[in-house]
């Protein structure tokens, strides 16, 4: 079947040039959208990481819009860093590229997303179980801690059975961080609500 477009000539010149504006705009909306899509998509992530991806499914710490593109990319302002050139930082903005898994683009998107919780350093945070000072632990006086994920390493990609988005025990104690703690009249310091009659078992594990 032939399309017949011979009344395209006879058409006025605005209302062609309205059409070729169109089509062009259109054609480039689309090849913009379809590639954010897919740069943005996690299934495409899947494909080369499908086990770090399973864990992320499985995670309880994030909504399942919390993908890998909110984690891994870097967001931009409207306007471009000093080390960035104005076309990169605008393509950028809707074609997401150069994902990392580096700490500190996390911690700058923990940030991002969590700005409340370093406006908080006054207060405790407390669950039912434990009680962790973010006030004492986030650059405190004594600790120098500036990065979310040394306390947070598992927050998504959790390879325990247990999963959490706290920090393990057997991690406060490594290092220096709490060495002289590891005593059984101390554990009261974070665990208010007692987990266990044989504290000595939980250090030991």
């Amino acid at each position: 079947m032939k399309i017949d477009v011979s009344f395209v000539k006879d058409l006025p010149v605005w209302l062609k040039t309205s059409l070729v504006v169109l089509i062009l705009t259109a054609t480039t909306i689309g090849f913009f959208a379809v590639a954010r899509v897919s740069n943005t998509d996690d299934q495409l992530c899947r494909s080369c990481h499908p086990v770090i991806h399973g864990q992320w499914a499985r995670s309880r710490t994030h909504p399942t819009t919390v993908t890998c593109y909110e984690c891994h990319s870097r967001h931009r302002g409207a306007f471009p860093a000093a080390d960035d050139s104005l076309f990169n930082h605008y393509r950028s903005l809707v074609i997401p590229e150069k994902f990392l898994a580096d700490r500190e683009r996390i911690n700058d998107n923990c940030i991002r997303c969590h700005a409340d919780i370093p406006a908080q350093l006054d207060g405790q945070k407390k669950t039912k179980i434990v009680k962790i000072s973010h006030k004492k632990h986030f650059k405190g006086e004594k600790v120098k801690i500036d990065n979310c994920l040394v306390c947070h390493y598992s927050v998504t990609h959790d390879k325990y059975s247990v999963e959490t988005n706290r920090p393990r025990m057997h991690g406060c104690f490594t290092g220096e961080c709490h060495v002289k703690d590891r005593r059984d009249d101390r554990c009261d310091q974070c665990h208010y609500v007692k987990l266990t009659d044989v504290p000595e078992k939980m250090l030991a594990e």
